[in-house]
């Protein structure tokens, strides 16, 4: 099951509660987070988890991508064998794979 960690911006929250709660989830064996750019919704109003949050828990609790997603980021050149991301890797592993250059 997944789940998007998030609260509206009026709500009596803020991005501390929402890591411990991203935290105890992933904890619990959650299988998916959402993440946006910044962890700002800008479209809803709201703020979320942002992709690094997940890169941070997945280091701190030793856990693993879905076999077929990670195996995917190897071909595109964005991981490596042990599963790092890539330095400086991104934007040209990208640009190939949506058919773009990259700058």
């Amino acid at each position: 099951m997944g789940c998007d960690v998030c609260y509206t911006n009026h709500a009596e929250a803020d991005s501390d509660d929402m890591d411990a709660l991203l935290a105890l989830l992933c904890a619990a064996g959650v299988n998916f987070v959402m993440g946006v750019p910044g962890a700002d919704d800008i479209m809803l109003n709201y703020q979320s988890t942002s992709f690094h949050d997940a890169l941070f828990l997945r280091d701190t609790l030793g856990l693993q991508r879905a076999p077929e997603f990670e195996e995917w980021l190897q071909r595109q050149g964005l991981t490596t064998a042990r599963g790092r991301l890539r330095d400086g890797a991104a934007p040209l592993a990208l640009a190939h794979v949506l058919g773009t250059q990259a700058h």
